[in-house]
C-alpha cells in the first residue's frame, strides 16, 4: 500500500545568519501553517528579547537560549502539508559548533534548501575556505555534507536581496560563487546544474516566498513554493528488512516517553513485536503517532512517533533503530568504507569521532586499504612500509577500514543509504565523509 501523497523530508541549511530559520517561519506564515495568534504570540517574545526581526525564526527556534542569542543551536521539525506534497521541515544549526545537530537532521532528508545571503561579505564568510584551526564557512562545510550524504534533490535560495536593494548583479554574483564552489568541492550536484533553482528571496520582508515578488521583475523563475512542490517523493520500497530510525526523544505527559523518526523500509504496525538495535531487546509498538493522529500504520518514508512496551527508558536514545523481532542484525565494529579526504592526513591508529544516521562514536582509523584517487601532489612519494600504506591526504579517494568503539547501526549504503552515509570529524571539523561498503566483527 502507498500513501496518496509523497512525504518529503526536507532540511534547510547554511551559513550562520545567512537567515534559515527566518525564511522558513515567514514561509510558514503565508501559506497559513501557522495561525495568526500563534505569531502575534512569538512577536511579543521577539519584542521582548529586544530581537523584533526574529518573530519569524521563533517559529522553530524554541529553545529559550535559541531565543536570547538569535542563533539556531538544536534542529527543529515541522510537518507541514500543500494539495501536492506532505513535508517533514528539518531547520539545522548554521553556527559550526552544531555541525554533529545539522548532521543528525541531514540523515534523514530526502532534499534540502541551501540559504545563502546576497549580502557580500556575509557570502564570503559562508564560502570560506577553512585551514589550520580555521573552520570555514558553514556553507562549504554544509554543500559537502549535503551533496556527499547522497541528498540529490536541491534548490537554492539566495536570501537577504531587501539588504542588497534587490539588485540583479548581486543576485548573479551569489548564483556563480555557488557555482563555483560546487566544482571545488567535486559536488554530484554540478551534474544537474542547470536543473537547480537559484531563487532571489527576502526571508525577512516575504519576498519571492509564495508569490512572485514585484520587487525583482528581472527574474522570471519560480517561487520559493513552487520549486519545493516540484520535489519528487522517494521511493523506500525496498527488499531488505524494515528499519525505523529514530533521532529524537520525546515525552508526552501522560502517555509515556516516544521516539521519534522515520521509517526506512517496509511498514510499521501497530502492535508489532520489534527488536530494539544495537541493544538487541525485543519490545512491542504499543501506540504510533504522526503529529496528534493516532495511527495503525506508518508507511516508507514517512515521520512518527513511537510507543514502545515494556522497555526501559533509559534505552531510548538517538540514533536507535527498530528491526522485526526476527532479526539477525548485529552490530559490527569494524567498517570498510570508501571516503574522501576532505581536510588533514589520514594515517592507521588516528583518533576520529565517527558518525553514522543520528549517532556517533568515538573511533579509529585501522587500515588504508587503497587510495583509489591519489593527490598529484603526492604522486610520487613512498606510502608503503612493510606492505601496507601508511598515509593518506587532503582531496584523495580512499577505501578505509575503521574501528568503532560504540556499538552502533551501521547498515551497508547500498541496503539502507540513511545508515551507511558516514562523516569522520576532528577537533570540531570534518574531515571526511562517504559510504559503507561492509560491516565485519571482530
Amino acid at each position: 500500500m502507498v500513501v496518496s501523497k509523497p512525504t518529503i523530508s526536507l532540511i534547510w541549511i547554511g551559513h550562520v545568519d545567512h537567515g534559515k530559520s527566518t525564511t522558513l517561519g515567514h514561509l510558514l506564515s503565508q501559506i497559513g501553517a501557522i495561525d495568526g495568534r500563534t505569531i502575534e504570540k512569538l512577536e511579543e517574545e521577539a519584542i521582548d528579547h529586544q530581537m523584533e526581526s526574529w518573530k519569524w525564526a521563533y517559529v522553530l527556534d524554541t529553545l529559550p537560549e535559541e531565543k536570547q542569542r538569535g542563533i539556531t543551536s538544536d534542529i527543529a521539525f515541522f510537518p507541514f502539508n500543500t494539495e501536492q506534497r506532505n513535508f517533514m521541515l528539518i531547520d539545522s544549526p548554521g553556527h559550526r559548533d552544531f555541525v554533529k545537530n545539522m548532521i543528525r537532521g541531514a540523515s534523514q532528508a530526502d532534499a534540502c534548501i541551501l540559504v545563502i545571503s546576497a549580502v557580500p561579505n556575509d557570502l564570503k564568510s559562508g564560502l570560506k575556505v577553512g585551514g589550520h584551526q580555521d573552520p570555514g564557512g558553514q556553507t562549504r562545510e554544509h554543500a559537502i555534507l549535503a551533496s556527499v550524504l547522497g541528498i540529490n534533490q536541491v534548490i537554492i535560495a539566495i536570501n537577504k536581496m531587501d539588504q542588497v536593494d534587490y539588485r540583479q548583479d548581486r543576485y548573479h554574483e551569489a548564483v556563480d560563487k555557488v557555482k563555483q564552489l560546487f566544482h571545488e568541492i567535486q559536488s554530484p550536484w554540478t551534474q544537474q546544474i542547470d536543473r537547480i533553482p537559484f531563487i532571489p528571496i527576502s526571508g525577512l520582508m516575504g519576498e519571492n516566498l509564495s508569490t512572485i515578488s514585484d520587487k525583482m521583475e528581472w527574474y522570471e523563475g519560480s517561487t520559493l513554493l513552487e520549486a519545493l512542490n516540484t520535489l519528487e517523493g522517494v521511493s523506500y520500497e525496498k527488499e531488505t528488512e524494515m528499519r525505523f530510525v529514530g533521532y529524537d526523544i520525546i515525552e508526552r505527559h501522560g502517555f509515556g516517553t516516544f521516539l521519534l523518526g522515520k521509517v526506512l523500509s517496509h511498514q510499521l504496525s501497530s502492535g508489532e513485536k520489534v527488536k530494539v538495535l544495537p541493544h538487541g531487546i525485543e519490545s512491542e509498538i504499543k501506540e504510533l503517532w504522526v503529529e496528534d493522529e493516532k495511527k495503525d500504520i506508518l508507511f516508507p518514508g514517512e515521520h512518527g512517533s513511537v510507543l514502545l512496551r515494556n522497555i526501559d527508558k533509559d534505552l531510548l536514545e538517538e540514533g536507535i533503530v527498530l528491526a522485526p523481532s526476527h532479526t539477525k542484525y548485529q552490530a559490527g565494529t569494524r567498517i570498510r568504507s570508501r571516503l574522501l579526504i576532505l581536510e588533514g592526513t589520514f594515517v592507521p591508529g588516528s583518533s576520529i569521532v565517527f558518525h553514522c544516521g543520528a549517532s556517533y562514536s568515538t573511533a579509529q582509523i585501522d587500515t588504508i586499504i587503497k587510495i583509489l584517487n591519489k593527490s598529484p601532489k603526492y604522486k610520487k612519494l613512498s606510502r608503503e612500509f612493510d606492505g601496507r600504506i601508511t598515509i593518506a591526504f587532503e582531496g584523495e579517494l580512499v577505501e578505509v577500514d575503521l574501528i568503532i568503539n560504540t556499538p552502533l547501526v551501521v547498515e551497508k549504503f547500498a541496503d539502507y543509504a540513511e545508515l551507511g552515509r558516514i562523516i569522520l570529524r576532528h577537533s570540531g571539523s570534518t574531515i571526511a565523509v562517504g559510504v559503507v561498503h561492509e560491516v565485519m566483527f571482530e
